[in-house]
């Protein structure tokens, strides 16, 4: 009999120390998830269940497999770099740009627990697209859709040399596609078009 009672008691004491230890690990993740609200970014972060949801579906809502904890507005490159270099001091977490939501099977979602970045929807920092006349370039935000690139250019009665079929597909969407279209054999795809990119990279 006191066989099976020091057996019960130490069955208690194993599942005891489990719990514990299941506590700490989820209580610590969920200090490291809000941390994101306090690293000092010049955009938005939301916590939001109707934006972490709206977030964590792509396109034609094919898959819906993300755990997006917060969603994150940037107001420049810095707030991106901010996200990125706290997903790798922290418990790491996965980090998405989502432009516009075009991209399908969970590309733009998270996969994990994770910040999934609204390239698109940037807050009050991003601007316009900036076209300059004489060197014939413009300069835009990786999220600005290709239609604001293309009337910002028409008003100096420019053009980019290359734009996707449909217009309403975010810049840096396409680049990091290489973006293909009906111009791509006159003048490339829009990559080869690029002059300068900022890339963020987490270190």
């Amino acid at each position: 009999m006191a066989t099976v009672k020091n057996n019960i008691k130490n069955v208690v004491i194993i599942l005891l120390a489990f719990t514990i230890c299941r506590i700490i690990v989820s209580e610590g993740l969920t200090v490291d998830q809000m941390e994101i609200l306090h690293i000092g970014l010049d955009g938005e972060v939301s916590t939001e269940d109707t934006e972490l949801e709206a977030a964590s579906l792509d396109f034609g809502r094919l898959s819906s497999k993300g755990e997006t904890f917060a969603v994150v507005r940037p107001a420049s490159a810095n707030d991106v770099a901010k996200v990125v270099k706290a997903a790798n001091k922290w418990t790491p977490f996965a980090v998405s740009a989502r432009g516009h939501g075009h991209s399908i099977n969970g590309q733009a979602d998270t996969r994990m627990k994770g910040v999934v970045i609204e390239m698109g929807k940037g807050s009050g920092g991003i601007k316009s697209p900036r076209v300059w006349e004489k060197e014939m370039y413009v300069d835009v935000w990786g999220g600005e859709l290709w239609i604001h690139v293309l009337k910002a250019t028409l008003e100096y009665g420019l053009a980019p040399m290359s734009w996707t079929d449909y217009l309403y597909l975010s810049v840096g969407g396409t680049l990091s596609n290489g973006g293909i279209s009906g111009q791509t054999f006159n003048h490339g795809p829009q990559i080869s078009n690029v002059f300068e990119l900022d890339v963020v990279t987490g270190n």
